[in-house]
């Protein structure tokens, strides 16, 4: 007797930035998937699916999605899939990230009526195996807690809409979500823009390093860390890679997830332990900075149009880290990159363990 053909799971991959990139990485050696990577512009990604890459490629294709595009079309189009992804990144409107997910709703609801019309079956197994998987982008802080920010974030307090959306409509639109908060991306911490670790004046800073540009360098080569509130404030962190390993493991069935917030930490930071780190691994001297409170919030009254300050303000409030071993890469036991590994790489010191 022959084994049953195990069916394919189709996967629509909404994005193909940094983000987006790693999860292909890691999703595409799934067994008995097929992802399809949803972009405006197929044709500067056809890379990705060139007969000349892995054998693994080949269970990849790309479809033209403009998530601009009408609800009722875009509905249609994600209820012929089974996994839904989003790496759109950080540049979408508050209220695009809302209608996506209302659009997955809808496209649950759809796929619900049709297989009910095209097979009826077993009620059970029709429900276990016809309910869309949705993954938001939510791949950042607890929006639970930080909710707008007190007015300055909008993104974020659509980010929490679209939580209380899915607890409250999914189960009876057809949809299961998972939720992966992971703290801020690891090199965030070290860019220029976010002006916590500014190493961009140092004449010996690494090329690499320079053009990350973290904390304010001075003739004698030291390094500027500013902590947002105290130096007890912390912050949680995880590597772009480690998030796609993550994920991986979860599609895989490896946790309980459905209808779950999970949470990631490649580490979470006190920024006086973030100082310590960049001065032992750069070996240079590093000069402490704090911007509490009350700097933070007059610097958005100065400047109400700038982001950066706003986003520097609300992660001097909660929500922005939480316990590693409370984490699933805690729970399956996954190795993480952590913050001084990746300042390592960074400034040149030594290259990453395996």
């Amino acid at each position: 007797m022959s084994s049953p053909t195990l069916q394919t799971t189709h996967i629509l991959l909404l994005g193909a930035g940094e983000l987006g990139t790693a999860f292909l990485t890691h999703l595409r050696p799934l067994l008995n998937i097929h992802i399809t990577i949803g972009i405006r512009t197929p044709s500067k990604y056809t890379h990705l699916v060139s007969p000349t890459t892995p054998p693994s490629n080949r269970n990849m294709s790309l479809t033209s999605i403009d998530l601009t595009a009408p609800s009722s079309t875009l509905s249609q189009t994600f209820s012929h899939f089974d996994v839904i992804i989003s790496a759109t990144g950080f540049a979408q409107s508050p209220a695009s990230i809302v209608k996506l997910a209302e659009e997955v709703l809808e496209a649950g609801r759809i796929r619900q009526a049709r297989l009910q019309s095209q097979m009826p079956s077993n009620p059970e197994t029709k429900e276990k195996d016809s309910k869309i998987w949705f993954f938001p982008w939510q791949w950042g802080v607890d929006y639970d807690i930080t909710g707008d920010g007190q007015g300055l974030m909008p993104l974020f307090g659509a980010q929490r809409d679209v939580r209380n959306l899915l607890r409250r409509e999914a189960d009876e639109a057809g949809v299961k979500w998972t939720v992966v908060s992971t703290g801020i991306f690891m090199s965030f911490l070290f860019e220029a823009f976010w002006g916590i670790v500014d190493h961009s004046n140092d004449s010996s800073a690494t090329p690499s390093l320079k053009q990350s540009g973290a904390g304010k360098g001075d003739a004698n080569g030291s390094v500027t860390v500013h902590a947002l509130r105290d130096w007890e404030h912390k912050v949680t962190v995880t590597d772009v890679d480690d998030i796609a390993r993550v994920l991986a493991r979860i599609i895989s069935g490896d946790v309980d997830a459905e209808n779950k917030i999970l949470y990631t930490a490649g580490e979470t930071v006190s920024y006086a332990d973030l100082a310590d780190i960049v001065e032992r691994v750069s070996g240079k001297n590093v000069i402490r900075e704090v911007w509490d409170l009350d700097q933070l919030e007059e610097e958005v009254k100065r400047h109400p149009e700038d982001g950066i300050k706003k986003y520097r303000l609300v992660f001097a409030r909660e929500g922005v880290w939480w316990d590693k071993k409370g984490t699933v890469n805690e729970e399956l036991g996954m190795n993480l990159l952590g913050v001084e590994e990746y300042a390592r790489e960074l400034f040149g010191s030594s290259s990453r363990g395996v």
